[in-house]
């Protein structure tokens, strides 16, 4: 509905740390605070004792929640920044993840790992995450700071690993749940979702199945079509466990998504209206299969995974629009003409951007179990990945195609050394990391999509090769003076691999090479410690970047191309990481968190003859605060076993730099938010609770400009929404 019968209600859906809390940090019945077992270091801990700055998103407050995707949870999480940048919002809605000011440029691998169970989510040369379903998950858990021995490539300042359900052997289970929503100036969303879990053979084979569909309203309008920024997503994921002996099981699940957008995402001029009258639908569809066997030889255990993701991105959009230099800076790509049959007034220019990634990923690990001094794990990885892309306009009659493929290897290993009956740790890691990338361009002929490379001549197709090399380190020295606390100090590394530039880049400008790998090193101290009803994780750090990848427009034979750097110094800078939650009665629970960090320039870095930044300026898309609170109340509702929960919270994000024009330097900047959620809960005796929600109920916009094309690929928030969910648990 256009109106929206709006009286403001005082509550709010858990933050991203609230909803940690929910799972670290909840009050059991004697007031104490509950703990959580994570598997972070590749084995099971317990969260307190584990010397790595983590926040965990619980599942079942992510059931309860108003999320619609993992990725907008995690967001809120201390410390971690996630916009829908331009170059997002034009390759099917896609986010990037930023950690402690860590991110990344708009070509090129990521700054943070993304995981589904075991399954690695690193394109060979995009930085895209999936924003994945949230429900029936049992955790997500969130690592801060460099992860490259146990997680390798792109884990260069953070980890995300989404963890789903097992199938449970011995229960059935079902649990459902629905919403309608409508959003201010904006149409209304609706949304279902289900969990099934059926043994098949008692203790020894299950199944979980989980399907989903969510219909979410735009709010954006065109000349000729009001609210065309709606989005349809579809999901499913099956989940088959098998007990094969006592010692030996194995895993096997698919996960199959379908996400359509009606246009641009969140682009528009001002937050509520655009000035295209073209049809710009994008989408994003991934499938994901994965099996994992699990082997218990009594003082070790072998685990393999074995995953293939196929992941598909498909834009069209208006760019008719030239910058402030007068170019059009991607009308002129020589590109195959789907456009064909469709007449377009004269001066209108529609791009169309096709991605096709796969990647083929193994991993076998073996660790100790038993209970002696020593600890240990080791492992090695193949991943083989490939983005095959098109890019397409209205005026060309041949494709622009191009194609990267990274084939790499790792081996690793951790080993700790416990002393004084477990009061003090000393652990060691080291990776070796080898990629092999090839990137092949052709953009003079008319080459069907999903040829490359097999099948095209060698005079009518440009390559360019080489390889990169990374070892890592890392070094943790733990202290555990209580049961319920732990202090630690360590030194580690993350990585990402190098970058080969485009054929026509580097005929062109011979003088930019290929950007090599860049290095970070973390230097932290941090604290974890409960003390019956006040639960306490804090972090400083220093972050040492070294030859830093950064992506800047640089004008080649007169077209801009995003050309990726290394930085000519390092990136650095202090931080801290601070997360409070205290319960000062079962019923009630508070939550603080911050995040600060220093990291800038330590000397200008040019895109050619373009100071792109300064000393002393700091990255794209890197906010110095993010910080956050959350109360959490429940109290009970008559005398027939009813009760009520109370939430609210607000999150902060500093103002950051959005974006820089390389041609001009010109910067452009994304103003500081304040984003306030709110909800109540309605609980039954049994089975069902229902949740009245709203959802940034300060309407912020979340501008966060573009310097391409400004103001046409602004991308803002979803303005205040409203909305009641239902749930059923049998």
């Amino acid at each position: 509905m256009r109106s929206i019968v709006g009286t403001a209600v005082t509550c709010l859906s858990m933050t991203a740390f609230a909803q940690a809390a929910d799972a670290q940090v909840s009050s059991s019945a004697e007031g104490a605070l509950e703990e959580v077992v994570v598997t972070a270091q590749k084995r099971e801990e317990r969260l307190q004792d584990v010397p790595i700055s983590i926040s965990v998103l619980g599942g079942n407050a992510l059931d309860s929640s108003s999320d619609r995707g993992v990725i907008e949870a995690v967001s809120r999480v201390p410390g971690v920044f996630a916009p829908l940048n331009a170059t997002g919002a034009r390759y099917g809605g896609n986010s990037m993840l930023a950690i402690r000011g860590v991110s990344s440029p708009s070509v090129g691998s990521g700054t943070t790992a993304y995981y589904i169970d075991n399954v690695p989510y690193g394109l060979a040369q995009q930085a895209f995450v999936p924003d994945t379903n949230p429900y029936d998950l049992d955790r997500v858990e969130v690592l801060r700071g460099p992860q490259g021995t146990l997680y390798g490539a792109s884990a260069l300042n953070g980890v995300v690993r989404v963890l789903t359900k097992t199938p449970n052997f011995n229960d059935v289970e079902f649990k459902a749940r629905a919403s309608l929503s409508s959003t201010e100036h904006g149409s209304e969303s609706y949304s279902g979702d289900a969990a099934f879990n059926m043994p098949l053979i008692e203790d020894k084979l299950a199944a979980r199945v989980v399907l989903g569909y969510q219909d979410l309203g735009g709010w954006i309008d065109k000349p000729n079509k009001q609210d065309f920024n709606d989005t349809e997503k579809v999901n499913a994921r099956v989940k088959l466990a098998a007990k094969l002996t006592e010692t030996f099981s194995a895993v096997v699940s698919g996960w199959i998504s379908r996400v359509d957008n009606g246009g641009l995402s969140t682009s528009s001029t001002n937050g509520l209206t655009q000035v295209s009258q073209q049809k710009e639908p994008n989408s994003t569809d991934f499938d994901t299969f994965s099996l994992d066997l699990n082997y218990d030889a009594g003082l070790f255990s072998i685990k393999s995974a074995s995953s293939y993701i196929d992941y598909k991105i498909r834009g069209t959009f208006e760019n008719s629009y030239p910058d402030t230099s007068g170019i059009c800076l991607l009308c002129t790509f020589p590109n195959r003409n789907p456009f064909k049959g469709v007449s377009y007034p004269n001066g209108t220019v529609m791009l169309a951007n096709d991605v096709d990634s796969t990647v083929l990923a193994e991993e076998l690990v073996l660790s100790s179990t038993g209970e002696g001094p020593w600890r240990w794990t080791f492992g090695s990885m193949y991943r083989d990945a490939q983005d095959d892309g098109v890019q397409n306009t209205s005026v060309s009659v041949s494709p622009g195609i191009s194609s990267a493929e990274s084939k790499s290897i790792a081996v690793f290993g951790e080993l700790t050394r416990v002393f004084a009956d477990g009061r003090f740790e000393v652990t060691g890691g080291l990776r070796y990391f080898r990629d092999k990338v090839h990137y092949w361009e052709d953009s003079r002929t008319s080459i069907p999509f999903g040829a490359l490379p097999n099948g095209i001549p060698p005079e009518g197709l440009q390559s360019v090769k080489d390889t990169f090399k990374k070892t890592t380190p890392r070094l943790v020295v733990t202290w555990h003076p209580s049961e319920e606390s732990t202090l630690y100090a360590s030194y580690s590394q993350g990585f990402r691999s190098g970058i080969v530039q485009g054929f026509d880049v580097s005929a062109a400008r011979p003088d930019i090479p290929a950007a090599q790998p860049d290095t970070l090193k973390n230097y932290e101290i941090g604290g974890k410690a409960k003390f019956g009803r006040l639960s306490l994780e804090t972090a400083l750090y220093y972050i040492d970047w070294q030859d830093a990848q950064q992506s800047a427009g640089v004008v080649i034979a007169g077209i801009s191309r995003n050309v990726v750097f290394n930085s000519q110094d390092s990136t650095s800078g202090p931080g801290v990481d601070l997360a409070l939650a205290y319960s000062p009665v079962d019923s009630l629970t508070l939550t603080l968190s911050y995040g600060w960090n220093d990291l800038t320039f330590d000397a200008p870095f040019y895109a050619g003859t373009v100071l792109v930044s300064a000393k002393g300026d700091r990255r794209a898309s890197s906010p110095e605060t993010t910080a956050g609170a959350s109360i959490d109340y429940s109290v009970a509702l008559g005398g027939g076993g009813y009760s009520g929960r109370l939430s609210a919270s607000a999150n902060y994000v500093g103002e950051q730099l959005a974006d820089v024009n390389g041609n001009t330097g010109v910067r452009f900047m994304a103003d500081a938010m304040t984003v306030a959620r709110a909800s109540f809960m309605v609980e039954a005796p049994k089975n069902w609770s229902a949740t009245l929600f709203v959802d940034n109920a300060t309407d912020e916009d979340g501008r966060f400009p573009s310097a391409t094309i400004p103001p046409y690929f602004d991308t803002f928030m979803r303005p205040r929404t409203y909305g009641l969910q239902f749930e059923y648990k049998y």
